[in-house]
């Protein structure tokens, strides 16, 4: 059952037929946003002084990711209206 989900998930991410069908790389774009939001957000949780335990870095890791996803979606929605 749990190859079924994994071969699911899989597929769902990089089918072809997909890709092909898309006039626009929407998912790498959105796997460069993550992995940017990522790693912004650990770094912006760390270096926070006000933040002592392990559970609020994470916590605000959290929401520094969320926050800097939804920033840089913004800016992407706003390039893509203007240049269209």
């Amino acid at each position: 059952m749990k190859h079924k989900i994994i071969l699911t998930i899989l597929l769902l991410l990089i089918s072809p037929w997909a890709q092909a069908a898309e006039m626009i790389a929407w998912k790498s774009y959105l796997a460069v946003v993550m992995g940017i939001a990522l790693v912004a957000g650990t770094i912006l949780s760390l270096r926070n002084k006000k933040a002592e335990s392990r559970a609020s870095k994470i916590l605000l890791a959290g929401l520094y990711f969320w926050v800097i996803t939804f920033a840089q979606l913004i800016i992407l929605a706003l390039i893509y209206h203007f240049t269209s």
